[in-house]
């Protein structure tokens, strides 16, 4: 059977079960509180009559009052009531009214009578009599002076008693088929819209899917971990828990707890998925992390899935994969210009300009020696040599004049910043300024680095356009760039990694952008 018939059959079982029960139960306690009211009823008409001065005065033998002007009387009175009869019997049990007029004179039938008779009690019983079986009510007849002289007796037939229970009962049907059907009609609403939910799938589908999403997640060397829509913690892999930390308790947690920064109400509040988003976990551990966002089936949005990967693993075969690519680039780059030189070179020689070819070759080898004298001598830390080498090279290939200040000189990095930041931080800003520079011979870009005061410091100037007025405010937010198809992350990233070595970051534009950036060799 169908998850959709289940679900609506099984509704519809529980309402017939809660609707008859409550039918039933209805019924039963309806017919007490008939039988109740019928019964005080029946007695009130029997107190009514065992009270009449008629009845009294012909049961003590007044004369006047003939046995038919009395049964007359009882009838009409009868027939404006809903009983069957009203049976007036003196102490012998002799009938002297009955709806039936030969049965007057007769012994009262029923056997049921002997107690008011002998007792003079008032109650209700049930047996049967001339007209069948019947519900009765009797009270004694007691005279003026407190002698009972007889007893009445009230009665209503018992189907017509059960017939009265059965029309209340009736009246309401039709609120119970109503009942019925809209919970029916709501039993396969709910299966339809439950059956969308789970976008059609039944039971065994899903538990097949879950099962073969548990066992790719599990061998995915990447850290995988599922977040609500409020940044709490509900699924994460093997991975992701050796990384970060978690258990199997912290379910429900805020991912913000086992992170330095989080980037998921960024994520949220954007409606837009984000990845090579680089977040610090704790000091010497960074994750590369990639954002999806969750919907439902109305489009909703319920939660993220954060795929992320250690990058201590990945920096340090990026180390050696950046060098070599770096040194390919570097001397790819170097031997092109060296063939533009020697081409000048030769150029000059053919044209007998000897003293001109000289003077070539010696700023060639001034320029040449200064650059190598600022990396290998000044610039103590291989990955920001190496970087700065490979920017060189890349401006000259394009025609843009790097300028490295001589009095630039690292010893030693801040103590919360390692190699691959301030990469990250001197690359971004030269790769910015090599964006907006022109390539024609005149573009210009400044940068010094050096140690001042227990602080590194850091300029770059550029004589590009500048950054654009309506972006300055934010333009450290995610998402902010001047450039065609960039993915604004590299300020972002800058600032990050500022922030959180406790430094600060500044810029103005005048005829191109300058950035200063200082950072506490130790942290206070």
């Amino acid at each position: 059977m169908k998850l959709k018939e289940k679900i609506t059959s099984f509704v519809i079982i529980i309402l017939v079960i809660s609707i008859g029960s409550i039918t039933i139960f209805s019924f039963i306690e309806m017919k007490r509180l008939l039988r109740d009211q019928i019964d005080k009823n029946m007695i009130n008409i029997a107190n009514s009559f065992a009270s009449t001065y008629e009845v009294k005065q012909y049961l003590k033998g007044n004369e006047n009052i003939s046995n038919e002007l009395l049964n007359d009387e009882i009838e009409k009175a009868r027939l404006k009531t809903d009983v069957e009869f009203i049976v007036v019997m003196d102490m012998n049990g002799i009938r002297y009214s009955h709806p039936v007029k030969d049965k007057i004179g007769e012994k009262f039938m029923g056997g049921d009578e002997q107690r008011v008779l002998s007792a003079g009690e008032e109650y209700i019983s049930t047996a049967s009599g001339s007209l069948g079986v019947s519900v009765r009510a009797f009270t004694p007849i007691y005279d003026d002076d407190n002698k009972q002289i007889g007893a009445v007796a009230v009665g209503m037939l018992y189907n017509k008693f059960d017939n009265e229970v059965y029309t209340k009962i009736y009246k309401f049907m039709p609120t119970i088929i109503i009942g019925l059907i809209l919970g029916v009609s709501g039993a396969i609403a709910l299966s339809y819209n439950i059956k969308k939910a789970i976008f059609g799938l039944e039971p065994e589908e899903i538990a097949l899917i879950l099962k073969q999403k548990e066992t790719v997640i599990e061998n995915i060397k990447e850290g995988i971990i599922a977040l609500d829509n409020k940044g709490c913690i509900t699924l994460f892999n093997e991975e992701a828990s050796r990384i970060l930390e978690i258990k199997e308790s912290d379910i429900g947690k805020p991912i913000t707890n086992f992170t330095y920064e989080s980037m998921v109400q960024v994520v949220l509040s954007s409606v837009k998925p984000m990845k090579n988003i680089e977040i610090k976990v704790r000091p010497g551990l960074n994750i590369m992390c990639k954002y999806s966002i969750i919907r439902g089936f109305k489009n909703q949005i319920l939660g993220l899935v954060v795929t992320f990967e250690d990058l201590t693993e990945v920096r340090k075969m990026a180390e050696e994969l950046t060098g070599i690519k770096k040194m390919t680039w570097s001397l790819r780059a170097q031997n092109h210009e060296f063939m533009n030189k020697l081409h000048t070179i030769s150029g000059l020689v053919q044209l007998e300009e000897y003293d001109e070819a000289v003077k070539f070759i010696n700023v060639i080898a001034t320029s040449k020696k200064n650059i190598a004298t600022i990396i290998s001598d000044k610039i103590k830390d291989v990955a920001i040599a190496a970087l700065i080498l490979s920017k060189y090279s890349k401006c000259e290939e394009a025609r843009i004049n790097l300028v490295i200040d001589e009095n630039s000189k690292i010893t030693k990095l801040p103590e919360y910043m390692n190699s691959q930041e301030l990469v990250s931080v001197v690359g971004n800003l030269i790769e910015n300024s090599i964006d907006v520079v022109k390539n024609d011979g005149t573009g210009e870009i400044y940068v010094k680095i050096y140690e001042e005061e227990n602080k590194l410091k850091i300029i770059t100037k550029d004589n590009g356009s500048g950054i654009p007025e309506n972006i300055r405010d934010s333009i450290y937010e995610m998402g902010i760039t001047s450039k065609d198809g960039g993915r604004g992350v590299g300020m972002y990233v800058v600032k990050k990694i500022i922030n959180e070595a406790k430094g600060t970051i500044d810029f103005k534009v005048n005829g191109g952008t300058e950035w200063n950036i200082s950072i506490p060799m130790e942290r206070g």
